[in-house]
């Protein structure tokens, strides 16, 4: 008897556990499909770089496994997807927008980084031939959807470079700027200038 306990405890113990497991892999999630307006919430599996219960924005490249409140699950595609945000397990959100209106065509889902009157500037994520390492691009459009400037974020500081020369003090500014919101923050002040002029 004693033994069949243990067993059946062991059992429970292993299935309560995977559970728990298989839980921390899902993130809350609030999305908008291109076929309808209604926001939908639900938990999305995370698809984590080393784990998936870290947050990792792979999460939003490939088909997603969605789960709602009821333990039902679909898939979506990131082109049928308008807008979704993602909270993480450090209760940070993450936001993506379909990228059909704001660049002159589909890319997939794109990170806001800023959106002014006259200039815009947009985060793809993408991953050519299904390969290892994922890629991350910046896109600088202007107000009528024209690509100004595109290529991989970590050489973005030599995009802004091109886009403020006409301008000393926006140049000796960039010289400074080493974080996201430095970067948005010039943004801000070229797009009042165009403004302004």
């Amino acid at each position: 008897m004693r033994t069949k306990f243990i067993l059946l405890f062991s059992l429970f113990s292993i299935l309560i556990f995977s559970q728990d497991q298989e839980a921390k892999g899902y993130f809350p999630a609030e999305y908008v499909l291109k076929s309808s307006n209604d926001t939908i919430k639900a938990k999305v599996r995370n698809v984590g770089k080393f784990t998936n219960k870290k947050y990792y924005f792979a999460t939003i490249l490939f088909k997603m496994k969605i789960r709602d409140d009821q333990g039902n699950e679909s898939w979506i595609e990131p082109n049928d997807v308008k807008y979704i945000k993602i909270t993480d397990e450090n209760n940070i959100k993450h936001e993506y927008f379909s990228s059909a209106g704001r660049l002159p065509k589909e890319e997939g889902l794109l990170e806001i980084m800023f959106e002014g009157k006259n200039i815009n500037w947009y985060k793809d994520y993408y991953n050519p031939t299904l390969r290892l390492q994922l890629e991350i691009k910046g896109y600088i459009v202007d107000k009528n959807k024209n690509i100004l400037y595109w290529g991989f974020f970590n050489d973005i500081k030599n995009k802004f470079k091109k886009i403020f020369k006409d301008d000393p003090n926006l140049m000796e500014k960039l010289k400074a700027a080493k974080t996201d919101e430095d970067y948005v923050e010039l943004l801000r002040l070229y797009d009042t200038k165009i403004d302004n002029s």
